[in-house]
């Protein structure tokens, strides 16, 4: 499956098959833009590091073609390839303090920039083994972000970290995403890790493109295998209105609409995109009285999707945006649910996330 070629041989564009002894098994015909964050998901052993390492060239794959930007990139040894790329170990230097990792990088960009958007001011002194593990993947994010290379390769750069440093720094990589400005190919098995970052995304299972598209258009698509792993949800445009001090609330705007979300949003720059994930929102026919969900929005349904796991996805219209909900044939059937129907949406302001 190809994720529809970009014009002029633009993008990433990964052709051909490989094979391994073990009897793994790769086959694909992708082609990925040549901006933007493009996400690689699917589960353990379906191929994500594999195509990362083909496509750095730390992998040989006489049967595989890798071409960037209308150049093929077969024979070009690693070295010569205008990549960077962020393993799940950060691979620092370890008799180097945190500075002189950075400034070991060849050509590096301006490194008080990676300093001050990695949160490293307090570390530069510090060798790696006097780092927590995501201080290290922080350091080793700042010397890619350093690099100048043409195409940045991210290999589960948080999955080696636990929950709380996962949260902490997921905003940065998304922030060095935006920042850096030039195509990025993100691997993962954690979909709400992309979501955070991703403009497209392509899942693999057993080496074969399954989807390719953007978030939205994938998670649509509900008849492939991983689809009961898929939750995205929804993502909601939205403005800053006001915040709330007393209670760490803010509230956001969208077509006469409003949203609670937890924290402090006053200095987010540009439009507001939220995160909604479609099993947090729950649908009532009649508008609730005294309820812990703090949104409550008018909605009506567009369309309703069988799930191969027994669940149901309803599409709603919300203001002119689509909001999805995830719930039970069940639910279904007690709501009577059918295109056209009006009903409420109820969100817990705790599900929300913000899409940097």
């Amino acid at each position: 499956m190809t994720s529809g070629s970009p014009a002029n041989g633009a993008g990433l564009t990964l052709r051909g098959g490989f094979s391994r002894p073990d009897g793994f098994e790769l086959a694909m015909n992708l082609a990925l833009p040549d901006h933007g964050v493009s996400a690689l998901i699917g589960t353990s052993g379906s191929g994500k590091s594999t195509v990362l390492r083909i496509t750095a060239g730390l992998e040989s794959a006489p049967s595989f073609s890798v071409s960037f930007n209308g150049n093929c990139w077969d024979g070009v040894p690693a070295h010569r390839r205008p990549v960077s790329m962020t393993l799940q170990q950060p691979a620092l230097f370890p008799h180097l303090n945190v500075l002189d990792n950075l400034k070991a990088v060849p050509l590096a960009g301006p490194i008080e920039e990676a300093v001050a958007l990695f949160g490293l001011g307090a570390l530069t002194g510090r060798r790696p083994h006097e780092l927590s593990g995501g201080q290290q993947q922080r350091v080793a994010l700042a010397r890619a972000f350093l690099k100048p290379a043409e195409l940045l390769l991210l290999d589960e750069p948080l999955s080696a970290l636990d929950a709380v440093a996962r949260r902490n720094l997921a905003p940065m990589v998304a922030r060095m995403c935006r920042e850096l400005q030039r195509p990025v190919v993100y691997v993962t098995h954690s979909l709400p890790e992309v979501l955070q970052v991703a403009d497209h995304l392509a899942i693999l299972e057993n080496g074969r493109v399954i989807g390719a598209g953007t978030p939205e258009q994938v998670v649509a698509e509900l008849d492939h295998p991983l689809s009961p792993l898929i939750d995205s949800g929804a993502i909601l445009d939205c403005e800053f209105a006001s915040y709330d001090a007393d209670n760490d609330l803010s509230e956001l705007g969208f077509g006469g609409q409003e949203l609670r979300i937890r924290g402090d949003l006053r200095n987010t720059a540009g439009p507001i995109r939220v995160q909604i994930p479609a099993r947090d929102v729950g649908l009532s026919l009649e508008r609730p009285g005294a309820t812990s969900f703090l949104n409550c929005l008018p909605v009506r349904v567009q369309r309703l999707k069988d799930a191969p796991d027994g669940t149901v996805f309803v599409d709603l219209d919300c203001a002119g945006q689509t909001l999805r909900s995830r719930i039970t044939r069940l639910s279904r059937q007690n709501l009577e649910l059918e295109p056209g129907k009006a009903l409420f949406a109820l969100i817990k302001s705790v599900a929300l996330d913000i899409r940097i």
